[in-house]
C-alpha cells in the first residue's frame, strides 16, 4: 500500500514548497509578532482511502479512531398494510375516511448508527496535492483502525445506501398507488358528472321543445280569442263616441253643462279600461301557460347546475387530498434523500487508482506561553505579495499565508484537545536546522519573520 504526504504548504500555483519553507511558513502563521510559545509539535494525521466500488470513489478513513459521525436513519411503517384496506374496500366514503384520517408522513422511528473513523467532511480537494517525495518529519499519531473496522464501516455503508433507496421506492410506489385509487375516484366522480350533464341536457332540450311548440299553439288560441272578444267588446264604442260627441256640441253651446260632458267622457273611459282588462285577462291567461313552462325550464337548468357543483366540490377535495397526502409523502421522501446526501458524504473523488492508499495531512501545534493554543492546517503561500516602498520595509507575517480552503475543524479540535499530552519536536536538531533554513528563506523573500527558531519560543 502507498503512503502519500500532503504538504504543510504549496506555492499559489498549488505546487508544494521546499520542506524547510513549509515549516517555515506554518510557524509564522502560529505565532503572531508580540507572542511566543513553550511548545510546538508537527503532527501527522493518518488517513486510509479504501475503494468503495459502487461509485468507483474512496472511503475516507481516519486511522487513529478520533473521529465518529452520528447519523439517523428513518424507519418507515408498513405502508403496504394501508393500501391493502384501501384496496379491499369497496364503499367510497370508508375510502376517503382512511385517506383522509391517516398519518402519511409519520414514521416508526429513527435509527441511529455510529460511523467511527470515517470522514464524512469533503476534504477531497487536499488530495490532488499529495506527493510522495521527502516527506515532513512529522510526530505520526497512533494508527488504532483494523481490516474489521474498515470492513464492518464499508458494508454499513452499501447496506444502508440499500435500505434508503428501497425506502424511497417504496415511497415512490406508495405515490403510485394513492395516484391510482384517487384517480379512480375521480373518473367515477367524472363520469357521474357525464351523467348529470346528458340527463338534465335531454330533459332540458325536451322542455325547450315544449315550449317552443306552447308558444305557437298559445299565439294561435289568443289570435282567434282576442279577436272576437275585441271586435265584440269594440262594438259599443260608435254609441259612446256619439253620446260623447253630443255632450261635446251641448258644451258649447251652453257651458253650464260642463259637467253632463265629464260623466260622459268618464263613461267613456271607464269602458276602455274594461276593454283593455279583459283583454289583457286573455293575454296573461296565455302568458301563465308559457311562462309555467319556462319556469320549469329554468328550474331544470338550476337543478344542473347544483348537481355539478356538488359534484365539481368532490372531485375538487379529492383534488386537494391527493395534493396533500403526495405533499406529505415527498416530505418524507426528501428527508430520505437528504439521508442518502449525508451518507454519500462518505464517498469521495480521488486521483488514485489503487483499492488502497494512506495519506498523511500535516499540522503544526503551537501553545504560547499564555497558553493559548493553535492549530496550524495546509497553508497556501502568499508568494504574489509585494513589499512596500520597493522592499524598504519588510512584509507583514500576518498576510503571509492562507488556509488551504477545505474544512479540517474536526481535526483541528481534536489536536486542540490532545495539545497537553503531545509534546514538542520543532527543537530536535533535524526539524530546528530546516525551520532556521526557511526562515531564511523567507526573510529573503521580503517577509518580517524572526531570524531564528529561539526567537519564537519564551
Amino acid at each position: 500500500m502507498n503512503t502519500l504526504y500532503l504538504p504543510l504548504a504549496v506555492d499559489s500555483n498549488y505546487q508544494p514548497l521546499s520542506v524547510s519553507k513549509q515549516l517555515a511558513i506554518a510557524l509564522a502563521k502560529a505565532v503572531p509578532k508580540s507572542s511566543k510559545i513553550k511548545k510546538a509539535t508537527l503532527i501527522g494525521w493518518p488517513l486510509l482511502l479504501v475503494k468503495y466500488r459502487k461509485s468507483e470513489g474512496y472511503v475516507v478513513f481516519d486511522e487513529t479512531l478520533s473521529i465518529e459521525t452520528k447519523l439517523q436513519f428513518t424507519v418507515l411503517q408498513d405502508y403496504e398494510k394501508i393500501v391493502k384496506q384501501l384496496e379491499s374496500t369497496k364503499n367510497e366514503s370508508e375510502i376517503l375516511a382512511i385517506l383522509k384520517s391517516y398519518r402519511w408522513k409519520e414514521v416508526r422511528g429513527k435509527e441511529e448508527e455510529i460511523f467511527k473513523g470515517a470522514i464524512p467532511d469533503d476534504i477531497s480537494p487536499l488530495f490532488s496535492y499529495t506527493y510522495s517525495g521527502k516527506p515532513l518529519p512529522l510526530k505520526i499519531l497512533d494508527k488504532n483502525i483494523t481490516d474489521f473496522d474498515i470492513e464492518n464501516i464499508i458494508n454499513n455503508i452499501s447496506s444502508r445506501e440499500s435500505i434508503i433507496l428501497e425506502n424511497i421506492n417504496k415511497i415512490n410506489e406508495i405515490e403510485e398507488k394513492i395516484n391510482t385509487i384517487i384517480t379512480i375516484l375521480k373518473g367515477k366522480k367524472a363520469e357521474e358528472r357525464k351523467q348529470i350533464e346528458d340527463k338534465y341536457d335531454s330533459m332540458i332540450k325536451e322542455k325547450t321543445e315544449e315550449l317552443k311548440n306552447q308558444v305557437a299553439i298559445s299565439k294561435k288560441g289568443l289570435e282567434d280569442e282576442l279577436r272576437n272578444e275585441a271586435n265584440k267588446l269594440y262594438s259599443k264604442m260608435p254609441e259612446i263616441e256619439v253620446m260623447v260627441g253630443e255632450k261635446e256640441l251641448d258644451f258649447e253651446a251652453d257651458n253650464m253643462l260642463q259637467k253632463e260632458l265629464e260623466n260622459a267622457l268618464s263613461i267613456k273611459s271607464k269602458y276602455l279600461n274594461e276593454i283593455q282588462e279583459k283583454l289583457n285577462e286573455i293575454k296573461n291567461k296565455y302568458k301563465a301557460e308559457i311562462r309555467n313552462i319556462k319556469n320549469q325550464l329554468e328550474e331544470l337548468k338550476l337543478q344542473k347546475q347544483r348537481e355539478l357543483n356538488a359534484i365539481d366540490a368532490r372531485i375538487k377535495e379529492l383534488n386537494d387530498l391527493q395534493k396533500i397526502i403526495i405533499d406529505q409523502l415527498e416530505e418524507l421522501k426528501q428527508t430520505c434523500n437528504n439521508e442518502l446526501e449525508k451518507l454519500r458524504l462518505f464517498i469521495k473523488k480521488a486521483p488514485f487508482d489503487a483499492d488502497k492508499v494512506e495519506v498523511i495531512l500535516p499540522f503544526l501545534l503551537v501553545v504560547d506561553t499564555r497558553n493559548n493554543v493553535r492549530v496550524i492546517q495546509p497553508q497556501i503561500y502568499n508568494d504574489k505579495r509585494r513589499s512596500s516602498f520597493f522592499g524598504l520595509f519588510k512584509k507583514d507575517v500576518s498576510e503571509i499565508s492562507n488556509d488551504i480552503n477545505v474544512n479540517l475543524s474536526a481535526f483541528s479540535n481534536i489536536i486542540m484537545q490532545k495539545s497537553a499530552e503531545l509534546k514538542d519536536n520543532l527543537k530536535s536538531p533535524q526539524l530546528s536546522s530546516l525551520i532556521e533554513q526557511g526562515l531564511n528563506e523567507l526573510y529573503e523573500d521580503g517577509w518580517g519573520v524572526r531570524k531564528s527558531l529561539n526567537e519564537y519560543y519564551g
